[in-house]
């Protein structure tokens, strides 16, 4: 049965409401509603109530994405279930009715800001034709003190499918695979403008390629799990978070895309210059959370469930599946009461839509064939990338 709206923004006409464009991805855009101050203390008001602490999410016209009703009954249906605290674990969602007349509101919205969006996205609107939206639980920060964290959990345990002499997970495998390519295509690019064109700053236009060579940049997502029993998993971990950073304020709030769909901030801390009392109880509060939350083993355990084959799961559904909570986002929230002093953690995921399996299973398929090839695997590629894969590093240990 198709879930049922929680609302009709049809109520908001006459309101004197406003939008916000928050960001977008390739199928969606990403709406504030911005109530009038009499508006917002009206305790009756039930449609305020209802978007209140929510963001509204729009698909895009022209695009082959799933419909809004399709893709909250599948994560009512399919990924509600792999988690026993749903409401905690998961960033909330709500389907909502639209309005043809907000709908042009909304792409006005959009005509005013074209110039700022990313420029691939300029001139795409809301799909005029679209019954549906979606309620997105707002994670953004509630107030400009609160600690704020996003970051991609990727494979919490090495693909099923990785050659018995791998020394390296599936993520670290495919990101040097990525680096790689992109070095030899910049290789190649120098050395052609070299032939052309010799000079002494052809010489040195390599220095940056074979720096990323020996650089550990690429975080292997294995330690965020290693990190509940290893100090030395636990300090990669805050270091990949980047808590030297200063706070971001709320107006450097990062725009909306299909890696971040709600548009929060990015890894930040409120470390550095100024750190006052709160700041050092929110790093306390955090590295106890990756020290004992029950969320990353969660998914953990559903992806290797639903993937759990020497050569993949037979079943393309639950690959799929798979696939989609090995590509969702965790937001990390901290903050404190004000009045008691106590700090509270919110962590949930997002970015758990139905993906198109029929037309992603080739590509996962055939990156697979790729890294296994190529010797991503093992870390024999040529010339080799510099990873600091968590089975790299226990492999060194043992050795």
């Amino acid at each position: 049965m198709s879930p049922e709206p929680v609302a009709d923004l049809a109520h908001l006409k006459g309101t004197n409401c406003q939008f916000r464009f928050i960001g977008e991805g390739a199928a969606n855009i990403v709406f504030e509603v911005l109530f009038p101050e009499g508006m917002q203390n009206e305790s009756g008001s039930n449609i305020f109530s209802v978007l209140k602490d929510k963001l509204l999410r729009v698909p895009k016209a022209n695009t082959k994405a799933f419909p809004h009703p399709e893709i909250l009954q599948y994560w009512e249906s399919s990924i509600s279930p792999l988690f026993d605290n749903p409401k905690e674990d998961l960033v909330q969602q709500y389907l909502i009715r639209l309005d043809n007349s907000i709908i042009s509101q909304l792409n006005h919205v959009l005509l005013e800001q074209d110039s700022s969006r990313r420029h691939d996205f300029q001139g795409t609107k809301v799909a005029e034709e679209a019954e549906y939206g979606m309620l997105v639980e707002d994670m953004r920060k509630k107030s400009p003190t609160n600690l704020l964290l996003e970051f991609k959990p990727k494979w919490l345990t090495p693909s099923p499918t990785v050659p018995p002499t791998a020394t390296r997970c599936r993520n670290c495998a495919r990101e040097a695979y990525r680096l790689h390519k992109k070095l030899r295509s910049t290789s190649s690019s120098t050395s052609s403008s070299s032939s052309s064109s010799p000079s002494s700053s052809d010489q040195n236009s390599d220095a940056p390629a074979a720096a990323a060579l020996t650089n550990n940049s690429i975080f292997c997502p294995l330690e965020y799990l290693a990190a509940q029993s290893s100090p030395s998993s636990l300090a990669r971990v805050i270091e990949s978070m980047n808590l030297s950073a200063t706070s971001v304020s709320d107006e450097e709030t990062q725009p909306a895309t299909k890696e971040n769909p709600i548009g929060a901030e990015p890894a930040v801390s409120l470390d550095g210059d100024g750190m006052s009392k709160v700041d050092e109880i929110y790093r306390v509060a955090l590295v106890q959370w990756l020290q004992s939350n029950t969320l990353l083993p969660k998914l953990r355990n559903a992806q290797e469930r639903l993937d759990p084959a020497p050569e993949g799961t037979s079943d393309k559904e639950e690959l799929a599946l798979a696939m989609t909570l090995r590509d969702c986002t965790c937001f990390v929230r901290i903050s404190e009461d004000a009045e008691t002093g106590n700090v509270k953690v919110e962590a949930k995921l997002a970015d758990l839509d139905k993906k198109n399996w029929e037309a992603k299973l080739e590509y996962w398929k055939g990156m697979d064939d790729v890294l296994k090839e190529g010797g991503y695997y093992e870390g024999v590629e040529v010339p080799k990338v510099a990873t600091r894969c968590l089975r790299e590093i226990e492999a060194k240990q043992v050795s």
